[in-house]
């Protein structure tokens, strides 16, 4: 994260904390499909499609490789910035938070809802980023 004169510039890379709910989310899923089913054909099959999602959802959603995901936010006073995967940036006029904590912040623009995690930037660049948007929103 850096500061420009007016402005915040945010770098997201991979959350660790997403990767891991999405982990133990799949593992919990692959618990139920085992221990409920009593048709060994079904747990089977559901265990497959279960790791067929996980193989399709972790390198494309989680680690950040889809040409849609965010990559980097620059925010400013009179805009924010979104930047893409492969993709030029989008601006957008107005921005607000819809969400924040200490361990994450939603940013609505547009259409566009972005997700930023705690652990997605550097360290205690979320509280920056919070207070940024209180001031400016």
């Amino acid at each position: 994260m850096t500061n420009e004169s007016d402005g915040l510039v945010v770098q997201i890379k991979a959350s660790k904390n997403y990767l891991t709910i999405s982990i133990v989310v799949y593992l919990l899923s692959l618990f139920s499909a085992w221990h409920y089913f009593y048709n060994i054909w079904l747990s089977l099959g559901i265990s497959l499609a279960l790791s067929v999602w996980l193989a399709n959802f972790l390198p494309k959603n989680v680690l950040l490789t889809r040409p849609d995901s965010v990559t980097k936010i620059t925010l400013n006073k009179k805009q924010i910035s979104i930047e893409k995967n492969n993709q030029p940036a989008e601006q957008y006029p107005w921005f607000y938070p819809t969400y924040q904590s200490r361990f994450l912040v939603i940013i609505e623009a547009g259409k566009e809802s972005v997700v930023v995690f705690k652990d997605a930037i550097d360290s205690q660049s979320l509280s920056q980023l919070n207070r940024y948007l209180n001031a400016n929103t």
